[in-house]
């Protein structure tokens, strides 16, 4: 089961490995009081285990204890790095010295673990060293996350009857959940936007592997913020108003200005990351798509296409999914597809894959 805590809402989803692929078994999602979960953090511990466990019980899951979920923010550290050609083996016996070249926190209070994505010909079976002078290289996917950030997720799981089996990162979520939907194009550059309420998740694919990856603090909140300044409302109404429902007296197009420039705070954001990116690759970022409650707003689309001048599509993660029609109102799972996208990715997961 894949669980994504969420700044306002948790969702959880159950797929099936089938002959034909994946069947989605289960997916739901339940509310959080406002400020739960901060810029990745739990702030309230209470709330999130009580909503957890109401969508547990709402979503008949009470039988599926083993479950997948992220972590993501500045406790988690993702760096591409270039080392001699080695066996798997040797790699891993020698990461924790890698890492330590990389990582700004002290390496005895973070979890490292890694991924050869490139390598300049076949890595060496274990036990077996490249010829003396050999200087082939290799491109590593380094990944560390702070000890205490994943025990307390744990934790947190474990307070709400859950077994968690598997740490993941929003990031890869995303990229598996978007290969699972989309395929991915080797020959293609693009960028996997994720536009949380507080925080967006940007992962950058080139030649089918992750190429520079980052998460902003910003989101759907900054536009909900833009408009609660703009017209004097309170958040919740300005949250409802961002999403279409206007009260007497609002009118349309002074709304759609205040949208505009919570749209294009963010995308400026987003351009930074795209810039540093084509600093240090051949690379050009082709297209975007986006998933994540921010996602979801009238337009979205199309305003950050303009904005960054880049042709920018939805995600929908149940599209190649076996899907019974019986269970599931295919009307409810396209409107809220962009939303699930991190659980279902989690949701694919295995114990031991990479």
């Amino acid at each position: 089961m894949g669980i994504d805590l969420g700044s306002t809402s948790v969702k959880v989803a159950l797929v099936k490995k089938s002959k034909r692929g994946y069947d989605l078994l289960n997916f739901g999602m339940v509310s959080l009081p406002p400020d739960s979960i901060v810029d990745g953090m739990v702030e309230n511990p209470e709330a999130v285990v009580d909503g957890i466990k109401k969508l547990i019980q709402a979503e008949k899951l009470a039988g599926y204890r083993q479950c997948v979920f992220t972590i993501s923010g500045q406790s988690v550290i993702i760096k591409k790095i270039t080392v001699p050609l080695m066996s798997e083996d040797d790699l891993a016996e020698s990461i924790q010295q890698e890492a330590e070249q990389y990582i700004p926190f002290d390496i005895e209070e973070v979890n490292v673990d890694f991924q050869v994505v490139k390598a300049e010909g076949e890595l060496p079976k274990s036990g077996e060293k490249p010829p003396e002078g050999d200087d082939r290289q290799m491109d590593v996917l380094l990944v560390a996350a702070k000890k205490d950030i994943i025990r307390d997720q744990v934790a947190l799981l474990q307070q709400a009857g859950l077994k968690p089996t598997v740490a993941d990162l929003d990031v890869f979520a995303l990229e598996n959940s978007f290969e699972l939907s989309m395929g991915l194009d080797v020959d293609d550059t693009f960028a996997l936007v994720n536009i949380g309420a507080t925080t967006t998740n940007i992962n950058i694919v080139e030649q089918g592997i992750t190429a520079f990856t980052r998460d902003m603090p910003a989101g759907g909140a900054n536009i909900t913020e833009a408009i609660q300044k703009g017209l004097s409302v309170p958040y919740v109404d300005a949250d409802n108003i961002k999403l279409g429902h206007l009260p007497e007296g609002v009118k349309k197009n002074e709304v759609a200005i205040l949208v505009r420039q919570g749209v294009s705070s963010l995308c400026k954001e987003i351009s930074g990351s795209l810039d540093n990116f084509h600093k240090t690759s051949d690379g050009r970022v082709r297209r975007l798509y986006i998933c994540g409650g921010g996602a979801l707003m009238e337009g979205m689309e199309s305003m950050m296409a303009k904005e960054l001048g880049l042709e920018c599509k939805l995600i929908n993660p149940f599209k190649n999914l076996k899907i019974n029609t019986k269970m599931f109102d295919p009307e409810y799972l396209e409107t809220y597809g962009p939303m699930a996208v991190i659980a279902i990715g989690l949701a694919t997961r295995m114990v031991d894959d990479k």
